[in-house]
């Protein structure tokens, strides 16, 4: 496992940049959002590991600052409501689907498609509605575990 740092700077939920940075404060990787579509851009720290050309995503005004935090990607609006047998809450609006715990407190998991593409984040271990200790995303197989420090 290799520590990162991120941040988002935002001037709206749909228009947001997110920075990841590797122990050094070297760049590693970028994530824009312009409310339509995401722009993926490698920094010099993931030079050995990521293609310099990374596609666009077309995405919409989805908030990765929001899904960071525990919280919905898109704002939410009209959808179905429905229960899991574990008794989980289940939210569904055509563009995201969201899994709540049984008291419907917090957000536990949810799902996203970007250009045919599944996203699935999780937050393990969380028990409160603030922000998430553990954000763990999968997207084509790979997994990501994003861990948040206490201070």
């Amino acid at each position: 496992m290799l520590p990162f740092l991120s941040g988002v700077n935002a001037r709206a939920p749909g228009e947001e940049t997110v920075g990841v940075y590797d122990p050094m404060g070297r760049p590693a990787l970028f994530l824009s959002n312009d409310g339509s579509r995401i722009t993926v851009t490698r920094g010099p720290a993931a030079e050995a590991f990521l293609p310099q050309h990374l596609p666009t995503v077309p995405a919409g005004p989805v908030s990765l600052g929001r899904i960071l935090s525990g919280a919905p990607g898109y704002a939410v609006e009209g959808g179905k409501l429905a229960g899991t047998r574990e008794g989980e809450w289940v939210f569904e609006d055509g563009r995201q689907l969201l899994f709540s715990d049984p008291s419907r407190r917090f957000l536990l998991r949810a799902e996203y498609e970007f250009s045919g593409k599944r996203v699935a984040v999780s937050y393990p271990g969380r028990e409160s509605a603030g922000p998430p200790p553990l954000v763990r995303l999968e997207v084509s197989g790979a997994k990501i575990l994003l861990r948040r420090d206490a201070e």
